[in-house]
């Protein structure tokens, strides 16, 4: 199977939205090419990806991060469900009396 040689592309006009989506399309492209070369590096990525939160876990930094950050989350949630919960009553209470309100004679 021959490969075609790709030729060199000019970064002169493109925006930095493009150029930085060109560079991730050619990381990804020479991470792939590695890992089916070396199959070493190909394990220890694997090992490092399955690992990775275990890792980050040891940083005491991290943790403190993480337990604000889902502080906050079920905080909002909470805040969220409460004034769905909140309109909801409010469009039925509406709702009652406008059927209250209307008078068949």
């Amino acid at each position: 199977m021959s490969q075609i040689k790709q030729t060199r592309q000019s970064l002169k006009g493109m925006t930095d939205e493009e150029k930085k989506q060109r560079k991730k399309e050619q990381m990804r492209e020479y991470m792939n090419n590695r890992r089916k070369e070396d199959p070493e590096f190909a394990k220890k990525q694997r090992e490092l990806c399955a690992n990775r939160m275990k890792v980050l876990r040891e940083n005491p930094d991290f943790v403190d991060k993480e337990r604000e950050y889902f502080r906050n989350y079920q905080r909002n949630m909470k805040k969220a469900y409460n004034e769905l919960k909140k309109s909801q009553s409010q469009s039925t209470a509406n709702y009652s009396l406008k059927i209250d309100s209307v008078s068949y004679f």
